[in-house]
């Protein structure tokens, strides 16, 4: 409404919520109140959602008057406009300009009756996450100790984390340990692997009957924080030849592809409980070709450790063989393993190995590796490929090296030696004339400052 209508008294009829809904959003405080106090007079259920809305607004008189408005809906008759209206509470829940609790403990306790309840299931999965935990909560404190296991037992496998995180503190308030167990069990099959690992560690704790089969499942899990949880529980009670049998027969080569999750738990199970013969059992997989050799998961777990475990030679055999693997997954294997101090390649191995790929990320994570080398070697490689045909983009990922190659010079640098001076002036020398202009001035600036080049 704008401020003519408003002073001449030319208003929507009072009867019409649908001619009162647009402003609901009217930039005028007084239009936001007027239409608040009709639609409360109303209530329309189509308006519950906006009158929510407007409990968060930033004009006082507005807020208590939604609040009133909002109470008005309070009642058996329209309860049916509350599961379309609920999405709408998020901002309530979220809001700072005032105190919402005592609306929202109104709120609760007309939801909470189990009648009432049961006509917002089938909204409950379609709700925000914050809507969703409240309701949570405001069930929890309404239900009976009776209640509480199966309302726990439906949040556990919740996909939210936050949810299946609440439910798993909320065990530990229930009487009984049958109960608690129960439950603990069923979080063991939860989609979010912290609630799974916690859970085993508690089951394992309380009833260590059910935890020895549980952690036997679970020894095979595809995240690590579980099997940690369930390999120590094993090893204390002497349950790991089982697994150990079962994590065998998933990596042979008959077996291998259809193994869940492609052998690897199995592999880090086997590397966790005999790692003597980890490399020979990866060397073993990585002769496997064709349809039953591993897949990339497998190699790459594969590779790294044989990487770890191996020195000199074949150390940079099979740094090698992950930088040339066909598999993006298995290449990162060999850029992280130079990353964390292993030797890398020289420039002769690394660049074919690279290029082969014909990708611009293979060229990227070369690169990355080549700063593992010598300053003064890594700015030869660097010339060296601006005379080689380079992937899609490969030679904006080049000029982005050079640059933080000058960069990295400015903490100050000495000239190399002959002959490798006269080398690099040559290769700059060739190499300077095909670089962006302001790029090759800073470049040669560093060079004539190190003493590389004569100054001109």
């Amino acid at each position: 409404m704008n401020w003519k209508d408003w002073f001449s008294g030319d208003r929507p009829p009072a009867s019409t919520a649908e001619a009162w809904l647009p402003m609901l959003d009217a930039r005028s405080g007084h239009s936001r109140q007027e239409a608040v106090e009709a639609l409360g007079k109303l209530r329309a259920p189509a308006a519950l959602p906006g009158l929510l809305a407007r409990v968060n607004d930033w004009v006082p008189q507005v807020r208590r008057v939604a609040g009133i408005a909002v109470r008005g809906f309070l009642t058996d008759d329209r309860l049916e406009a509350w599961p379309a209206a609920l999405p709408a509470l998020a901002d309530v829940l979220r809001g700072q300009r005032a105190d919402h609790g005592p609306l929202l403990a109104t709120i609760a306790d007309f939801l909470v009756a189990p009648d009432r309840l049961r006509r917002l299931a089938d909204v409950r999965g379609t709700l925000p996450p914050v809507v969703g935990r409240w309701l949570d909560t405001v069930e929890w404190r309404a239900a009976s100790p009776v209640e509480r296991p199966a309302l726990l037992s439906g949040r556990l496998c919740s996909a939210d984390i936050v949810t299946a995180r609440w439910a798993l503190e909320r065990i530990e308030d229930l009487p009984g340990g049958p109960a608690r167990s129960a439950l603990w069990l069923a979080a063991c099959d939860s989609p979010t692997d912290p609630v799974r690992a916690h859970a085993l560690r508690r089951l394992c704790d309380t009833t260590p009957e059910l935890g020895t089969a549980t952690a036997q499942r679970l020894a095979l899990d595809p995240r690590g924080g579980v099997r940690d949880v369930a390999l120590a529980f094993l090893r204390r009670s002497g349950g790991t030849d089982a697994v150990r049998v079962v994590a065998e027969s998933q990596l042979q080569a008959q077996a291998l592809v259809g193994a869940p999750h492609g052998g690897v738990p199995a592999f880090a199970f086997l590397a966790a409980v005999d790692p003597a013969s980890t490399p020979v059992r990866a060397e073993r997989l990585l002769a496997l070709a064709g349809d039953v050799g591993p897949k990339a998961p497998l190699r790459a777990v594969a590779l790294d450790h044989l990487i770890r475990a191996s020195t000199d030679d074949r150390q940079q055999h099979w740094l090698r063989c992950a930088l040339g693997d066909a598999s993006p997954r298995v290449q990162r294997v060999a850029a992280e393993s130079v990353g964390r101090g292993v030797p890398g390649l020289s420039p002769a191995e690394l660049w074919p190995l690279v290029m082969a790929h014909g990708h611009v990320v293979a060229l990227r994570r070369g690169l990355t590796m080549s700063r593992s080398w010598g300053l003064w070697t890594q700015f030869g490689a660097l010339l060296d490929l601006t005379r080689q045909p380079l992937p899609e983009g490969g030679a904006d990922a080049l000029l982005h090296a050079i640059e933080r190659w000058e960069v990295s010079t400015r903490l100050g640098v000495s000239a190399p030696g002959e002959p490798q001076a006269g080398r690099l002036r040559e290769q700059w020398r060739d190499a300077s004339p095909v670089l962006p202009p302001a790029l090759r001035a800073r470049l040669s600036f560093a060079l004539s400052t190190c003493g590389l080049l004569t100054a001109r």
